[in-house]
């Protein structure tokens, strides 16, 4: 059975970045849509945004497109409100112009259509067109006569997308047309500022691939050619649809390469500081036009100019030599035709500059497409290993979690159970159960207070320790020393002299405390038999070392308190008889 249409699978591979606008009603606007935090535009949810802002704040906030008051009202709750984030270092106040998107997916496209239409330009000049609308040569769709309803292409639906700012390479007339950088609407100079007159769009970046599909119906033209009007009738269209899809991607490749060729001569002519990344980028996409015409670059989609959408038929070369300034903007002349005198640069870093929209599509064979597929089943199985380890994390992080509120609820019972022994002054269990909370890793520091008061409370219990330790050594040292003087009886107390040699005991109000010292030492009431020579030995020698004055003390044995205290210690008829020793 004979197919209708040609149908070939089509890889798109974006050269430089690549725009295909969802319109202006969906660009993001500033302070409504995005803010910008820490070097990042940070796409928000109005939706999410209104559970943690005033709706009246909100609102303000919207209609004034005030960014930093948007910011300042979600706070702390910014990252719970976003919905994407772009790696970007946005500067200035414009919209974002936005990518088109497929609606089930929110993933962004290329729509079939686009790519359609910067094939159509192509095809204009191949097929010599001259009209604005092309009628001339493709016919017209409201008069069944259009050529490319032949030629059809399936959208392409990429992953992700990324932003890039760009500025518009524009000539001014300043003696002879120079290159320069536009920075408003009648303001150019050759010093670029990529902050001032810039646009930021979400952009396709370079290496990002997807996959289309070209028919081309041959049955249905020839079925169609006889009724075509003699004027539109080309013999360059039948060759066309009746080859395979290298035919046309050949003819795309002979209008690129001269497309390219001419920008870069543009560019050496009217050369600047950045002219030299541009025509580098525009040769290595120039290198990516295939030989064999199994693929084809093709230039498309937003800053395609005015060279690519009239199909680029009327120049040989992009030079400039004239103005025509009849309308709001100025339009650059080429010997009286219009010209471009601007372009759309795509300034992705420092150091790169290119021209938007270039793409390649390819031809995908069986070995191709087997390949594919292959890559896609990869992809599969890395997406369902990557599902199943979120699963795994997410297990391990409520398990965690539980681990963690099991731990709080351990610390917080060690701790009021510490709290409740330092209360009771037992301070060394109170620090053991402190330190089993601080073991548990939890970095809270709710209880540092009290293991402070523990700490304190512990250091004085072992001072007080120490000095009670302290205190038992002296006693017992006291009772050896008292006990090896009671050993040596009543003398020992008696006979101690001081530093000079001299006897301590130099009156009776000493030799009375020496005498009661030893009698509580020994626990004795009075003094043994055995000791009272001592004892008399040293009443005489104080006495006999006293003047005569206080000697006149002692001569009255009777009521007198000195004989009386001796009286006390030993026996009345003791006490006389060394009174009379002395007196005599």
């Amino acid at each position: 059975m004979t197919k209708i249409n040609k149908k070939e699978t089509i890889k798109i591979e974006i050269l430089s970045p690549t725009h295909v606008g969802a319109g202006s009603e969906k660009d993001w606007v500033k302070g409504a849509d995005f803010i910008v935090d820490n070097n990042k535009v940070k796409i928000i949810s109005l939706k999410k945004a209104a559970q943690y802002v005033n709706i009246s704040a909100l609102s303000n906030a919207l209609l004034e497109n005030n960014s930093v008051a948007l910011k300042n009202n979600l706070g702390a709750n910014i990252d719970k409100c976003v919905e994407r984030v772009f790696d970007c270092k946005y500067s200035g106040n414009n919209d974002i112009k936005t990518l088109i998107k497929n609606q089930l997916t929110g993933n962004p496209i290329i729509p079939g259509s686009s790519i359609k239409g910067a094939v159509r330009s192509v095809l204009f000049n191949y097929l010599g067109g001259t009209s604005k609308d092309g009628k001339e040569v493709f016919g017209s769709s409201t008069k069944g006569d259009e050529f490319m309803r032949f030629i059809k292409f399936a959208d392409a639906e990429f992953d992700g997308s990324e932003l890039v700012n760009s500025k518009i390479f524009n000539l001014h007339n300043q003696n002879g047309f120079k290159a320069g950088w536009k920075h408003g609407r009648n303001k150019t100079d050759q010093n670029l500022k990529p902050n001032e007159f810039n646009t930021f769009f979400e952009v396709l970046m370079p290496n990002q691939r997807a996959f289309t599909s070209i028919s081309i119906s041959e049955i249905g033209y020839k079925n169609f050619e006889k009724f075509v009007a003699s004027h539109i009738k080309n013999e360059k269209k039948k060759p066309i649809v009746e080859n395979d899809i290298k035919y046309l991607f050949g003819i795309i490749n002979e209008h690129t390469k001269k497309y390219i060729q001419k920008q870069i001569e543009f560019f050496n002519k009217y050369g600047n500081n950045e002219t030299p990344a541009i025509i580098e980028n525009l040769k290595q996409i120039q290198q990516q036009i295939s030989n064999d015409n199994s693929s084809c670059v093709l230039k498309m989609a937003s800053g395609s100019g005015f060279h690519s959408i009239t199909g680029d038929w009327q120049h040989h070369d992009f030079s400039i030599n004239g103005v025509d300034s009849s309308k709001r903007v100025s339009q650059g002349t080429l010997n009286g035709k219009k010209s471009a005198k601007s372009r759309k640069i795509a300034v992705s870093s420092e150091n790169d500059f290119s021209l938007m929209g270039f793409v390649k599509l390819t031809v995908m064979n069986e070995k191709m497409l087997a390949e594919i597929e292959k890559e896609k089943e990869e992809q599969r199985k890395t997406e369902l290993a990557k599902l199943q380890l979120q699963h795994q994390q997410q297990r391990l992080l409520e398990q965690q979690k539980l681990e963690l509120q099991a731990k709080k609820k351990e610390f917080k019972n060690l701790i009021s159970q510490a709290r409740t022994l330092y209360q009771n002054n037992e301070n060394k269990s109170a620090l053991s159960l402190i330190e089993q909370a601080e073991a548990l890793g939890l970095n809270n520091v709710s209880h540092l207070d009290l293991k402070q008061d523990v700490l304190k409370a512990l250091e004085i219990q072992k001072k007080q320790e120490e000095l009670e330790v302290l205190k038992q050594q002296e006693e017992v040292k006291r009772k050896a020393e008292t006990e090896a003087k009671l050993a040596s009886g009543l003398a020992a107390y008696l006979e101690e002299k001081n530093l000079k040699d001299e006897f301590k005991v130099q009156n009776f109000g000493m030799l009375k405390a020496k005498v009661e010292k030893y009698l509580k030492d020994s626990a004795n009431e009075k003094l043994p038999e055995n000791e009272f020579t001592a004892l008399e030995h040293c009443v005489k020698r104080v006495y006999h070392s006293l003047n005569s004055f206080d000697q006149k003390k002692w001569l009255k044995f009777d009521n007198n308190k000195i004989w009386q205290a001796i009286t006390n210690f030993t026996s009345n008829d003791f006490a006389k008889t060394v009174y009379d020793k002395i007196m005599a």
